[in-house]
């Protein structure tokens, strides 16, 4: 069953037994009504035939006996007085019925008499005559208008259930379609999400909870939207590691054989020692990417715990520069360094290694014959390292933390860089709630800033 249909069902089988119960209600109200009324007016007539009859007995010597004879006139009397049928009986009535017996015993007793077409009120009471029992009167009253109004009732309430429940039906039925309308349309885009068909659903303005789902709805598939982009573009950039990877990787591994099947064929030592001291310096450049792999694999998957503890920044920046100096001074740079003096709670040996590579990147890439490393705080701590030498296009830097990028491949090689320090400093500055930002221009120099957290 269609929830339309159960929603209309539920309404008007809920109004029928409103109705229902509130119809016997109204029809018992009533009819208890006029029976009260019928009950009070016999109660009166009641009071007139005792005072009547007590009157004409008074001076009557032998009552009983002009009772059973006046009987006749005296219910002409009263039912020409009272309207309503009177019967007298003596103390010798035989086979007496329940009013009479009751009235005999000296009780008022009331009746409703259901077995005729048409009900009758009856009551009964006792005659006195000298505070004596001389036989009862039964005054009888028709409930044929009280009948007819309870049909006439029963008739109207019935004619005014059938209309209100049309008329129920029919609001029932289109306020369910106006309902079960947007839920349809919510179904139907549940199945071309299944699909894979995140179309937004158009706007289904109810003012009520179903506006809000539908807002959901599209929220909701505007995010699993993005979430199959993200997977999609994340797809993509993990092919293009497998393959620079592989590419990468097979480079010294064809130089190691190459030498290797030279070195087997060559019985000159100067040749061997040369091939052989190839094999090694690519052994070794393998080495160095393999374990460059390993380390950004543990950063991406947070298997490399970071443990953090109170670093003196300047201190460590003064370390690391103590150590770098010969190196740059070998290839003809100067280190400067502005510092403020700050502490931040950190990994310090994951920041030394951020550090020694930016700078180590700028001795073999920038072409320059500075380097200054700058510290201050501002909303984040900041670290930067600014060469002076040929800059970084606009493009290579949109790409230069991917891993394996290089900007000139042949003089990266040569160095033996593998491409992955960069990508390795941005996990480690990720790991400590930063971000790496590079800054440069073409003959203008380069600047590498990342920050931390205060």
């Amino acid at each position: 069953m269609k929830l339309r249909t159960k929603v209309t069902t539920m309404n008007v089988l809920i109004t029928a037994v409103i109705i229902l119960i509130s119809g016997l209600i109204v029809l018992k109200t009533v009819d208890n009504s006029n029976l009260y009324g019928m009950y009070q007016n016999l109660l009166n007539q009641s009071n007139f035939t005792e005072q009547y009859l007590s009157e004409f007995m008074k001076s009557k010597d032998n009552p009983g006996e002009i009772l059973e004879k006046e009987k006749s006139s005296l219910e002409d009397i009263l039912k020409t007085n009272m309207g309503c049928v009177v019967t007298i009986e003596g103390l010798s009535v035989n086979n007496p019925t329940e009013l009479q017996k009751g009235a005999l015993s000296g009780k008022r007793v009331y009746l409703i008499n259901t077995t005729g077409s048409v009900r009758t009120f009856s009551l009964s009471l006792p005659i006195y005559s000298n505070e004596k029992i001389i036989g009862c009167v039964i005054l009888e009253n028709s409930l044929y208008q009280a009948d007819m109004m309870k049909k006439n009732l029963l008739f109207t309430l019935l004619s005014i259930a059938f209309t209100a429940l049309l008329i129920l039906f029919i609001l029932s039925y289109l306020f369910s379609y106006r309902l079960i309308k947007p839920l349809e349309q919510l179904t139907l885009v549940t199945k071309e999400f299944s699909k894979g068909k995140f179309n937004e659903i158009k706007a289904i303005r109810t003012g009520d909870e179903i506006e809000g789902l539908t807002d959901s709805f599209n929220k909701m598939g505007q995010d699993i939207k993005l979430i199959i982009e993200d997977l999609k573009e994340e797809q993509k950039k993990q092919k293009k590691f497998l393959d620079n990877v592989t590419h990468e990787i097979r480079t010294p591994l064809t130089n190691i054989i190459g030498y290797a099947d030279l070195s087997n064929r060559t019985k000159e030592s100067e040749h061997l020692e040369k091939y052989l001291s190839y094999i090694t310096g690519e052994s070794n450049r393998l080495l160095c990417m393999i374990n460059d792999l390993l380390e950004l694999s543990r950063l991406n998957t947070y298997e490399q715990a970071i443990i953090k503890n109170e670093v003196n920044l300047r201190n460590l920046i003064e370390q690391i520069t103590n150590l770098m100096k010969d190196r740059a001074r070998k290839y003809g740079f100067k280190i400067e360094c502005v510092l403020e003096d700050l502490v931040v709670i950190a990994d310090s040996e994951k920041l030394k290694q951020v550090i020694i590579n930016l700078i180590d990147n700028a001795i073999k890439h920038s072409e320059g014959d500075e380097i200054i490393i700058r510290l201050w705080k501002a909303d984040f701590i900041y670290i930067s390292v600014s060469d002076n030498g040929i800059g970084i296009s606009e493009v290579d830097i949109d790409n230069i933390l991917e891993p394996f990028y290089r900007i000139n491949k042949s003089k990266s090689r040569k160095l033996r860089g593998s491409g992955l320090g960069l990508s390795i400093c941005q996990g480690i500055v990720a790991a400590h709630g930063g971000g790496i930002k590079i800054e440069s221009r073409i003959e203008g120099g380069t600047t590498v800033t990342f920050s931390l957290q205060l």
